[in-house]
């Protein structure tokens, strides 16, 4: 009986990755791999082009470093603990002491309205 291979159906297998199949790795090395040959066309040298690959790689940061370094993702989760913390905190506080609760969440309210006054001036 004859064994076949199938490899290639998984997509973290090598031969699904020279496919240009999977996770997009390919996809990086082809585009590094295309703009390294344009660059150095008369002395293309793909075994040299292999290890800078490996050192570009190496360097550049993993996609979800990347994903959470943007700016409104900071913004999002600021946001999302905060909703989480006064859906938990403020009915606790305004059971002990409603009326001072309620006075902190007046001047909260006024101050975001202030701040984003601000910003909106600037």
């Amino acid at each position: 009986m004859k064994m076949q291979d199938f490899d290639y159906l998984a997509r973290e297998s090598n031969a699904a990755w020279l496919d240009g199949r999977g996770d997009g790795r390919f996809d990086r090395y082809e585009q590094f791999y295309k703009s390294e040959r344009a660059q150095t066309a008369d002395q293309f040298n793909l075994e040299k082009v292999n290890e800078e690959y490996s050192d570009w790689s190496a360097a550049r940061p993993s996609r979800l470093l990347s994903a959470l370094s943007v700016p409104w993702f900071g913004r999002v989760a600021i946001a999302l603990f905060s909703f989480y913390m006064g859906c938990n905190l403020v009915p606790g506080f305004a059971k002990a002491m409603p009326e001072a609760t309620g006075a902190a969440l007046v001047v909260a309210f006024i101050g975001l309205r202030i701040f984003h006054r601000r910003r909106k001036r600037h």
